[in-house]
């Protein structure tokens, strides 16, 4: 199978998880491609002043890898400077949240992974 890239997924999240500004988000593949074992495999793309508000995940882990660009990453109340090839892992039963505080867009993936 080949997803085109024309043919994949997008949509734009106002204030996600209570974040500021916009997330732009593109799916790689459809959540039934993932065999029940997942429940979102995307891309996203911050602007300045734009993030994913902090949240916990329950029954599921997420996996972050940066792209492109910085952002400030919230891992269980305590922030870092993230930045291209920096993965974060927010496991089961924590929180998180990302805030893209740079000039330049930071683009990332992010995985859903169902315990």
């Amino acid at each position: 199978m080949i997803i085109r890239k024309q043919d994949r997924n997008s949509k734009t999240r106002v204030a996600m998880r209570e974040g500021p500004g916009e997330v732009f988000i593109t799916d790689i593949c459809a959540k039934e491609d993932l065999y029940e074992k997942g429940r979102t495999y995307a891309q996203m793309y911050l602007k300045k002043n734009c993030g994913i508000g902090v949240h916990t995940h329950e029954g599921e882990k997420e996996i972050f890898l940066i792209n492109e660009g910085r952002a400030i990453y919230n891992d269980d109340g305590n922030e870092y400077e993230v930045s291209k090839g920096d993965v974060m892992i927010c496991e089961d039963g924590h929180s998180h949240g990302i805030t893209n505080i740079f000039d330049e867009e930071c683009e990332l993936t992010a995985l859903i992974i169902l315990k």
